[in-house]
């Protein structure tokens, strides 16, 4: 379901094409994928990495957009190594001088607001080999300018569900609020299931 198509529909199944709904169907759009991301954020289009070099002496990094970071790894003379999760307080109490550098053996994450997420690594690095991060983004949004995303392709009910939600919230329509948030946590739980079956089939080679 493409930009235009999710628009006709939320127009439609609300009988309202109002130029209150037109003006904000954007900003509707991008809260009902907001409440997507919120419930399925380990959908494959949510799913990125990306890779850079580390910076002797350096221990922060801002990994751009993500909102939760899967994993994280080093690659020192082709050995990958993987990284453990810990809290800050831990990285505090293990490597209590920043100054003194090693090969990183931990990580630790913080909220860079709109800038994505902060890892910090622990023991400072002491080369520019290579890092790499798989982490947790939401991808581009539907709008005029970007017709298709995967939300839209794969989980057309459930973006739909959700979209009625917020507009029935927008336009204050108690009536169908409660009745587009059943229908959208029964979009999601259909939506699991069938993401269930297919990765079955897919393991038992379509059996």
């Amino acid at each position: 379901m493409n930009y235009t198509t999710l628009v006709a529909n939320i127009q439609n199944f609300l009988e309202d094409d109002s130029t209150e709904l037109s003006a904000s169907i954007d900003q509707i759009i991008d809260q009902a994928e907001a409440m997507v991301f919120q419930r399925l954020p380990n959908l494959p289009c949510y799913r990125q990495n990306t890779s850079a070099n580390m910076v002797a002496g350096t221990v922060d990094y801002t990994v751009a957009s993500a909102r939760m970071i899967r994993q994280v790894s080093v690659k020192i003379s082709n050995n990958v190594s993987y990284l453990d999760h810990r809290v800050d307080s831990y990285l505090r109490d293990y490597w209590p001088n920043a100054a003194t550098q090693g090969t990183p053996l931990f990580y630790s994450t913080k909220s860079a607001g709109t800038a994505g997420t902060v890892i910090t690594l622990a023991p400072t690095p002491n080369s520019t080999d290579t890092y790499h991060v798989d982490y947790i983004a939401p991808e581009a949004g539907l709008s005029s300018s970007n017709a298709n995303n995967w939300i839209g392709d794969n989980a057309e009910n459930v973006l739909l569900a959700a979209c009625l939600y917020e507009a029935s919230a927008f336009l204050k329509a108690g009536e169908t609020l409660a009745l587009y948030k059943t229908q959208f946590d029964e979009a999601v739980q259909l939506f699991v299931q069938e993401m269930q079956r297919d990765y079955a089939a897919e393991y038992n080679g379509g059996l």
